[in-house]
């Protein structure tokens, strides 16, 4: 079952409403950018209830690793997997709180040049929250009317069986498998053309962000690249918490239709948003030095945008294309 926060009134002002005069500011805030459109939306509206019931049963603990490692790390005992993440993101994503691809219209400039110069090359989708990565490749694909072979990895079942999902919808084929990139990848050395990732570098805290930029190097061959981006800031404080989950609230009341199709009430989307915002934490990056030491072996392009941002509104994000050296 879903993890819950233990004696959850006391660590989020669950019941305080949003100010009227606040609403307005919410709203324009979340309209900053990229906002949901009628395809994307009815994906979500089918498969946010999948991905809700899967991870009853497919998000497990671990000994490392997975979004529930900040929690583990800082004695949160209610968190014992990453139930909590996967079972709330779509819901999040109708309403616009999660960093996305589609914030980035960067990928599909960049994945597209890849895939026209090489049509049937090796691609590697390194970790996904859901199959909003594999629909971003998908797009850029067939606009270039290149057929790359799509391998998937992530260290839960869940995302892989969203991604299975959306593949089968739309007669795709990709080669998936549970596994910790980091650690356990070793038999894909050398394999990849193109490595795509989204904020996968403020997944991972700051000891973990060297291993995974190495651990993508061995990945890709001679010439390949890595295509991401990275979200630049601070801490997640308890007072972002408190105002990420007051907005969601927010948006829920503003589209409760949306909701109600899905047959999901106001309780239910507040006590998952609840556990979902005292747990979730991006460790951004907190500068350009930081971004160019990550990628000293790599020839790095990388430029800056502004993003709807998902604790902090809005948000300045690194677009990343990072080529391993021939």
């Amino acid at each position: 079952m879903l993890t819950k926060v233990k004696n959850l009134e006391t660590q989020l002002q669950i019941d305080d409403p949003v100010p009227q005069n606040r609403r307005r500011a919410l709203d324009v805030n979340n309209g900053l950018g990229y906002t949901v459109d009628f395809h994307i939306r009815e994906l979500l509206l089918e498969s946010a209830p999948l991905m809700n019931a899967w991870s009853e049963n497919k998000c497990r603990g671990k000994h490392q690793g997975g979004m529930e490692a900040w929690a583990k790390d800082n004695e949160k005992d209610h968190v014992n997997s990453c139930d909590w993440y996967h079972s709330t993101w779509q819901y999040l994503r109708l309403v616009d709180m999660v960093a996305t691809p589609p914030w980035y219209p960067f990928y599909m400039r960049a994945l597209g040049q890849l895939l026209a110069a090489k049509p049937d090359c090796e691609l590697f989708i390194s970790a996904a929250a859901d199959w909003g990565m594999l629909a971003m490749v998908h797009e850029a694909a067939a606009a270039v009317n290149a057929a790359p072979r799509i391998t998937l990895w992530d260290i839960c079942e869940t995302p892989i069986a969203a991604s299975k999902w959306y593949a089968d919808k739309f007669g795709m084929s990709i080669e998936t498998k549970v596994q910790n990139i980091i650690t356990d990848s070793a038999e894909l050395d050398g394999r990849f053309d193109i490595v795509v990732t989204d904020e996968f570098l403020t997944v991972l805290a700051d000891p973990l962000k060297p291993q995974i930029t190495e651990r993508w190097r061995h990945l890709l061959k001679p010439g390949g690249s890595v295509v991401t981006t990275a979200m630049v800031g601070g801490p997640t404080t308890p007072e972002l918490r408190q105002v990420f989950y007051t907005r969601a609230m927010s948006l829920f009341d503003r589209d409760t239709f949306l909701f109600r199709r899905m047959g999901v009430t106001r309780e239910e989307f507040s006590e998952q948003v609840a556990v979902f915002a005292s747990v979730h934490t991006r460790h951004m990056l907190t500068s350009p030095e930081q971004l160019e030491t990550l990628f000293a072996d790599y020839e790095l392009d990388y430029s800056a945008v502004v993003t709807p941002g998902e604790c902090v509104n809005p948000t300045t994000s690194f677009q990343i294309v990072a080529r391993r050296p021939l």
